[in-house]
């Protein structure tokens, strides 16, 4: 693990939540291609130090977030603008892990999945299916920054 990696995926994400499984299971789709992927469900902080072994040139962030778009849209986010007091569902506040991913790389992209339902005990909708789907293969094809900035 020692060697740089050109991209690393980090797929945040709670399972037992509905759509809010879905960084979750880019990550997973994504390491079953190959990808250098980790899986951080909703502890991406847990990381870190997994994340530093791999010495990445770029850290794709995948994770629901509330954008008051239609459900499955995608965009992706400035990490500057994404602040301590935003929203997160997960243990820390996104903006300290990616103050602390920075220190790693400041070649961050955080790429948001709007979802339908975050609800306990519920499946993943089909609009948040098809555009985890479409992350997969748009990271796979290195394809990533054509989604649209919010």
């Amino acid at each position: 693990m020692g060697a740089q990696c050109k991209r690393l995926i980090l797929g945040i994400g709670n399972p037992l939540r509905s759509d809010d499984a879905a960084g979750s299971i880019v990550a997973r789709k994504l390491k079953r291609r190959g990808l250098t992927s980790i899986d951080a469900e909703f502890m991406p902080e847990n990381y870190i130090g997994v994340i530093k072994r791999h010495k990445p040139e770029k850290i794709i962030i995948v994770d629901t977030c509330n954008m008051a778009l239609t459900p499955g849209d995608m965009r992706t986010i400035p990490v500057d603008t994404i602040h301590r007091g935003m929203f997160t569902a997960h243990s820390m506040p996104l903006s300290e892990v990616i103050q602390k991913l920075q220190e790693i790389t400041p070649n961050i992209m955080f790429i948001g999945i709007q979802p339908e339902n975050i609800e306990v005990g519920g499946t993943v909708s089909d609009a948040v299916k098809r555009a985890i789907e479409q992350v997969v293969e748009l990271i796979n094809q290195e394809n990533e920054d054509t989604i649209p900035m919010l």
